[in-house]
């Protein structure tokens, strides 16, 4: 029942995920196109006021950080769906049965691990997975690799799941981490200029009252923006020290209650650290960034394979 409710329609929690990310999309868009008609229509942001590079830039970095954000809305974190296990499980029954083939130096033995291979093969790769101690999911029906985490708001297993953001409308994982990353960074540019250029449009009056009469548009775009950068700003200097650690902030924030972690002294790095250099290399350019380079391996999963607090 588990199963076939976490597969079938989407439920309760699902559904208000589903409201706070339309919700949060819309405050977010409408915040930032309230700030920029703001500006555009008082004249502050215009290539008179400003200097035509500065109002080039400012515009640019606009466009980039809009399309940034719908790139972002776009991309997927890296489900994992049973479709790909199955064909990740093919794969690595036939590499099994090649490598049994090449040690087998009797041709009667060979014969039969061929025809048991060839018999057995998808369903002794999933003994041998549940074997290893990873997790199986019971709504999603896969075996969770390692780093992997069910978000109950995307309803699906994420593969280096780091957490599921509201503002983003997705969850942040292996294959779009670099793009949530990116979007920080260029937020928090476009804040400092809109700062920079609400500031800029303030004018002296005569009056408290007079000053806010004439400046409330500004001061209401000046306030916005410095909120919003005290978001950005601390998350992305947060998700690039996480990037120079190798670590996703679920596993930051959760250390203790994350089977393959909790046993770890207190002390030691993160298990896939392999230096600030390579992690940054391997974040930016690609590459396997979930491999185990502790001295010990993970121990295996032994709590419940749903445990889906994000923090």
């Amino acid at each position: 029942m588990t199963a076939a409710g976490g597969v079938g329609a989407p439920g309760v929690r699902e559904k208000r995920a589903a409201q706070r990310k339309w919700s949060a999309r819309a405050w977010w868009v409408s915040l930032h196109a309230y700030n920029y008609a703001a500006l555009a229509y008082s004249g502050a942001l215009s290539p008179e006021v400003l200097s035509m590079p500065w109002f080039v830039v400012v515009v640019a970095v606009a466009v980039v950080n809009l399309g940034n954000y719908v790139i972002l809305q776009l991309s997927s974190p890296g489900y994992v769906t049973q479709a790909e296990q199955r064909h990740d499980d093919l794969e690595e029954g036939q590499d099994t049965r090649a490598a049994s083939v090449e040690q087998s130096t009797d041709s009667d033995a060979l014969v039969a691990k061929e025809s048991e291979g060839n018999q057995e093969g998808h369903g002794t790769m999933k003994l041998a997975r549940d074997a290893s101690g990873l997790r199986f999911c019971e709504f999603c029906l896969v075996t969770q690799p390692l780093r992997t985490k069910h978000c109950k708001d995307c309803g699906q297993c994420v593969r280096q799941y780091d957490h599921h953001c509201d503002c983003a409308g997705t969850c942040v994982g292996e294959k779009n981490r670099r793009k949530f990353v990116a979007y920080l960074f260029i937020q928090s540019i476009e804040g400092m200029l809109m700062i920079n250029v609400a500031a800029d449009a303030f004018t002296l009056q005569s009056s408290i009252d007079e000053w806010f009469q004439v400046n409330w548009p500004y001061v209401i775009v000046w306030f916005t923006t410095f909120c919003a950068l005290l978001i950005a700003i601390p998350l992305f200097l947060y998700q690039a020290y996480l990037v120079s650690t190798n670590q996703t902030s679920w596993e930051h924030a959760r250390h203790s209650a994350i089977t393959y972690l909790r046993d770890l002294p207190d002390e030691a790095k993160s298990p896939f650290d392999r230096g600030v250099f390579t992690n940054w290399r391997i974040f930016l350019c690609g590459g396997d960034a979930n491999k185990w380079v502790y001295s010990s391996p993970p121990a295996p999963a032994a709590s419940s394979p749903n445990d889906t607090s994000i923090m």
